[in-house]
């Protein structure tokens, strides 16, 4: 039985749609593929390879892809991180490291974020001078990293990695991990940080990979709108003539008249012109799905890539919330990354002696860390909330409970609090030990009654007196 022809022109569109929008096989429920690490929540290795090639590809190709990454490490990085530390040893460390030409790590910052979001993992290498116990950083890309192995009995810590084999070379290099028991004797160690990593895999996932489908199915129909724009610039004349001058006239007009010629012709003819209808208004809702689907995989609202649509300001205000907090989130996991490069660098001069052991182990302790703000309205809603603790125990003070050094140091960690900063206990007793020490005139804020211990007397100089009133002074109205 033949086919017909539409049928076979709808399997033709059929297969190049699979062809087109088709990014990677499924490798993950083939039990035959050895994923990189052993794990069956990891991805196999091939399947690696592809995703990273997809993504870096995406990235260098796909603006819509590139704008996600650099918003991101625009948030993350923005004008620069920088670390200094209260121990003067670490301190002395840092400056060195940080500054130092083989490690420039003002330069390497956002390229070390893009990394990181782009492929899901950052393999972090460091080198140390055993001259002077001096590190310095170098990285290995994703798609060189063979195999991880990890302790027998905690699969969280890796102890060894295996790099592909360079041109030239026939066994692939291996890498130990600081917490390797023999790291200490090696020239250097590799560390590996990621992101969206699933509970129980030791690879993490890109931040396009979810969206890389999409980008390219919008890329397609974006293509062809562009093409279909195209051919809409062609068009047919359409003479109509009488029957018996049909074949004179297909004669004399064998080729169309040139742009800006002159056609005389009589009350029996007729032109007209024919082009073809794109249904642009019907495509735009498809295409605004798609970048939809795009928006929710990257979460970032549209406004964001320049598409302002419908979105007012109050709408855009909502948008910016759940963006922020993941931002944040990010920003913090990297602050991390860099706290831990800084100490394992330092841990690895103290082993040769090069630098003397530190015996704080919080990170929190060690470093001071200075990052751009990932949103100023947080600043401005941090500052009016610590405002409003601070009056309301001002007034507690003033109005009711009087001086209490509990209710002072309650009101010291809340206002601190409120404002974004953490105080532990012993900066807590410190300030409350110095303001008891050497204490201030309270302030009277607005709508605030002074207690005994702040009203004036009426026999002082320069005390305000209310003027007298009647004991029932509505009376006589």
């Amino acid at each position: 039985m033949k086919t017909p022809g539409w049928l076979s022109r709808l399997f033709f569109v059929q297969n190049e749609f699979d062809h087109n929008f088709t990014v990677s096989p499924n490798l993950v429920t083939d039990d035959h593929w050895q994923t990189i690490s052993g794990r069956r929540h990891d991805r196999s290795w091939s399947e690696i390879q592809e995703l990273y090639t997809d993504a870096l590809t995406a990235w260098r190709k796909n603006p819509m892809a590139w704008r996600i990454i650099s918003t991101m490490v625009n948030y993350v990085v923005g004008s620069g991180i920088s670390f200094t530390s209260p121990i003067g040893e670490m301190d002395d460390f840092i400056k060195r490291f940080w500054q130092h030409r083989k490690n420039r790590m003002d330069l390497r910052l956002a390229p070390m974020c893009e990394e990181l979001v782009r492929s899901g993992d950052l393999f972090v290498l460091l080198f140390r001078n055993m001259l002077d116990g001096m590190s310095f950083i170098r990285f290995v890309t994703k798609d060189q990293i063979q195999k991880i192995e990890t302790a027998e009995n905690d699969w969280e810590t890796e102890l060894v990695y295996w790099e592909a084999p360079q041109p030239g070379e026939y066994e692939p290099r291996r890498w130990l991990s600081p917490d390797h028991p023999e790291a200490g004797m090696t020239d250097a160690v590799m560390m590996h940080y990621s992101v969206n990593r699933p509970m129980g895999a030791l690879m993490g996932e890109s931040d396009l990979t979810t969206i890389i489908p999409w980008l390219l199915r919008y890329s397609r129909m974006l293509e062809d709108r562009v093409r279909l724009h195209w051919a809409a610039r062609a068009f047919l004349y359409l003479v109509t003539v009488p029957s018996n001058k049909v074949e004179a006239k297909s004669t004399q007009y064998s080729s169309a008249p040139e742009s800006g010629s002159i056609v005389v012709k009589d009350e029996s003819e007729e032109w007209e012109t024919i082009t073809p209808s794109l249904r642009g208004a019907d495509a735009s809702h498809d295409m605004k799905a798609v970048r939809n689907m795009i928006d929710a995989g990257s979460g970032f609202p549209p406004h964001w890539r320049g598409e302002g649509g419908d979105v007012n300001v109050a709408t855009a205000e909502a948008m910016q919330a759940p963006p922020e907090k993941l931002l944040l989130k990010r920003q913090q996991y990297f602050v991390w990354c860099l706290e831990d490069i800084l100490s394992q660098a330092f841990l690895r001069a103290v082993e040769i002696g090069t630098e003397p052991a530190i015996t704080e182990t919080d990170y929190n302790k060690i470093f001071t860390v200075e990052s751009p703000d990932v949103s100023l309205r947080d600043n401005a809603a941090l500052a009016n909330a610590s405002n409003t603790v601070a009056m309301s125990f001002a007034a507690l003070q003033n109005t009711l409970l009087g001086k209490s050094p509990t209710l002072h140091r309650e009101a010291v960690d809340l206002v601190f609090k409120f404002a974004g900063v953490t105080l532990d206990d012993e900066e807590l007793d410190k300030i409350v030990t110095e303001a008891q020490a050497d204490p201030i005139e309270p302030v009277m804020y607005p709508g605030m009654q002074p207690n005994a211990d702040t009203k004036p007397a009426g026999n002082e100089p320069g005390a305000e007196t209310a003027p007298a009133q009647p004991a029932n002074s509505d009376q006589g109205e």
